[in-house]
């Protein structure tokens, strides 16, 4: 509340309470109105203020009335402590501004959108909206923003897959939850799509662009395209790195430091949105490594401890029943469950994963809630890139396999002007991933030793389409080393059209769970997609 002096001076053009010092310029951490707000509303309006600060109980409240930018009337009354503000007849007398108004339906929606994204950000406050005499929202103040949450967007939203984030650093920190993609969950009516910063809703640009990014992906991999699930964002960072007083809604933002905001919103999305699929498919990765313990075995007869398969002694068991073909059931039964018995340690348990391989392209893998389809070619992509990066942190030279006769390879003609050059000046960084090189002249290059991952070396064929894909993309503004990881991965991988063993597919799978992010390629393709149960049903009108 405001005394009467302040609440006087509060209807004046400029007049802020939250200057004291200059230093207070760039540490506003309160909503409030801008400078010009009260003043300006006044003019075009009937408006009444009355206003009793915390401390004056038991002392009269200030009524103050103007009209038209004119003040009328102050009285004392009495009246709580806090400030109620009354306005009426908005654009009266400026009939030329009302026409700039939509139509009372529109403008209902923005008024209630607003008290939403308030009553979000201050879930301690009671918030009521009335219109015609109808309450249209009743929020009781709470002890959580969860309870806040459910008041406004129903209790069945936290029924769906909706992920907590949370992150921090020094002079940021994020929080808030995000949406799944996911088959059971309809985000495409969803226009819960907010973002807020220090308790104020925000329409940031470079914000949102973090946001969408980190999606992308995800968006690739649901089908999706450039549809974004929902997700509401408090992002929290000091009040000397942002300024509000961009744009007169406060809605615009500049940070200081607009990189470190988006890479960070970026990457705590990305890695909450990783740990969701990950925990999503732990029974899958833990499915195939025990399948690949079992593969893993010396014998195809016998598993690791020694156990032999069901078949191994099924014509034992044939023989048996044969001897047993005139007896009573109960008799065979009994006789079946003491050989089991006896010979327990003789039959080993079922796989638990059995993939299969379509078009020589695709793997298959059954899952609890449906089915797993994974691109060999990308999967294979995604562990040889987690790979090489890993080899590049170690910041050591990797020895390859050593060719029996050292390869000279020609480049061709459209690669003579670049490639030499940018060999040349990164030759310690092919040497980190086991390729050694040397240039023998402007147009050719040695080859000494080459990547133990490399298994289809095809006469340096491949050295030829890595350099080409680099010479493609790469940017000067770009990291060599992340460019040569990609297009590394992309010609040593398994192709499509490659046929695999169950062993090959099992490998291939288990590698691709224990990468850090199994989901997609290094260029933003997806390596998994999961088909649902449910999708299946829907899709042969079974519900």
């Amino acid at each position: 509340g405001m005394n009467h002096d302040d609440a006087l001076l509060s209807l004046e053009r400029h007049a802020t309470s939250k200057i004291l010092e200059l230093d207070d310029i760039h540490n506003i951490d309160t909503l409030g109105f801008r400078g010009e707000a009260l003043p300006s509303i006044s003019a075009v309006s009937e408006m009444e203020i009355s206003s009793l600060p915390q401390n004056k109980k038991n002392q009269s409240a200030t009524k103050i009335f103007i009209s038209n930018g004119k003040i009328k009337n102050v009285t004392q009354i009495s009246a709580n402590s806090g400030t109620t503000i009354s306005v009426k007849n908005l654009f009266k007398n400026v009939p030329a501004r009302k026409k700039f108004l939509k139509t009372e339906q529109t403008e209902m929606r923005h008024i209630i959108k607003n008290i939403q994204y308030l009553a979000c950000t201050h879930f301690a406050t009671s918030f009521r909206l009335f219109h015609n005499g109808k309450e249209i929202l009743n929020y009781p103040k709470v002890d959580l923003l969860e309870k806040r949450i459910s008041d406004i967007l129903g209790r069945k939203f936290f029924q769906q897959n909706v992920i907590p984030i949370q992150n921090e650093k020094p002079i940021i920190s994020i929080a808030g939850y995000i949406g799944s993609f996911d088959e059971s969950t309809n985000w495409s009516s969803a226009s819960w799509r907010t973002i807020f910063v220090n308790n104020r809703f925000v329409k940031d640009k470079i914000i949102f662009s973090a946001v969408r990014k980190a999606y992308q992906p995800f968006t690739k991999k649901s089908g999706l395209k450039s549809q974004l699930p929902m997700y509401i964002v408090f992002i929290n960072i000091s009040n000397d790195q942002i300024d509000f007083n961009v744009s007169p809604t406060k809605t615009e933002v500049r940070f200081a430091n607009s990189n470190l905001v988006f890479s960070f919103v970026k990457d705590s999305i990305s890695n909450s949105l990783l740990e969701f699929e990950n925990k999503k498919y732990s029974d899958v990765k833990f499915n195939i490594s025990k399948s690949q313990d079992i593969s893993k075995s010396s014998s195809f007869r016998k598993s690791k401890n020694g156990r032999q398969k069901f078949s191994s002694i099924k014509s034992e068991l044939d023989e048996t029943f044969l001897t047993l073909k005139g007896k009573k059931d109960i008799q065979m039964v009994s006789f079946f469950n003491e050989k089991i018995i006896k010979d327990k340690n003789k039959i080993v348990e079922v796989e638990i994963v059995n993939p299969w391989q379509i078009g020589n392209s695709f793997i298959f893998v059954e899952t609890k809630n449906g089915v797993l389809a994974i691109d060999q070619h990308a999967a294979h992509e995604r562990i040889l890139y987690e790979k090489i990066l890993k080899k590049f942190q170690t910041s050591k030279d990797i020895s390859g396999e050593k060719l029996l006769f050292p390869l000279v390879i020609d480049l061709p003609k459209y690669l003579q002007q670049t490639i030499p050059n940018l060999v040349g000046e990164n030759l310690t960084t092919f040497q980190q991933i086991g390729f050694k090189i040397k240039i023998f002249s402007g147009n050719s290059l040695i080859v000494e030793e080459i990547p133990s991952e490399l298994k289809n070396w095809n006469n340096g064929e491949v050295l030829i389409n890595i350099l080409q894909q680099i010479e493609a993309e790469y940017q000067p503004c770009t990291d060599f080393k992340e460019k040569l990881a990609q297009s590394f991965a992309c010609h040593a991988a398994i192709k499509v059209g490659q046929k695999l063993t169950k062993k090959e597919m099992l490998a291939l799978i288990n590698e691709l769970f224990a990468a850090q992010n199994p989901f997609f390629c290094p260029h933003g393709r997806p390596a998994i997609i999961e088909i649902s149960f449910d999708e299946l049903r829907k899709r042969f009108k079974r519900i």
